[in-house]
């Protein structure tokens, strides 16, 4: 488990801050960011999201941040895969206000509580 911890630390370092550093430059060279941005919510999101399920799937892990960043994201992501097969349901319209709002904070936030768990979770082994 040690090695996916470091492993899941790494790669969502290098997709978080390496997709802000090539996202910015090829929106400065076509002249257009707003493509850039959409397209990182779901990059990041997506990579963070496969990580929390295999750890929860897993039973690790299983505090309160886990829990809360569950119940924040969770939502976000049922919506578009909903919209996606056009299932429509106007109660959860303001999921994607949201989720704007919301997803870039649950994004840093996911990065630290990986590295202080599995810097925690090394330092006992």
């Amino acid at each position: 488990m040690k090695t996916f911890l470091k492993i899941d630390y790494y790669l969502q370092m290098a997709v978080f801050f390496g997709y802000i550093i090539i996202g910015l430059l090829y929106g400065i060279i076509k002249n257009d960011l707003f493509p850039v941005w959409f397209i990182f919510y779901f990059a990041v999101g997506g990579f963070q999201l496969v990580s929390y399920l295999i750890k929860i799937f897993t039973g690790f892990w299983t505090d309160l941040f886990m829990i809360m960043y569950g119940v924040m994201i969770l939502p976000i992501w049922i919506f578009f895969l909903l919209n996606e097969f056009n299932v429509h349901i106007n109660v959860f319209s303001f999921i994607p206000g949201y989720g704007v709002l919301a997803s870039p904070f649950l994004a840093v936030a996911y990065i630290f509580y990986c590295r202080d768990k599995s810097k925690s979770y090394l330092m006992k082994l």
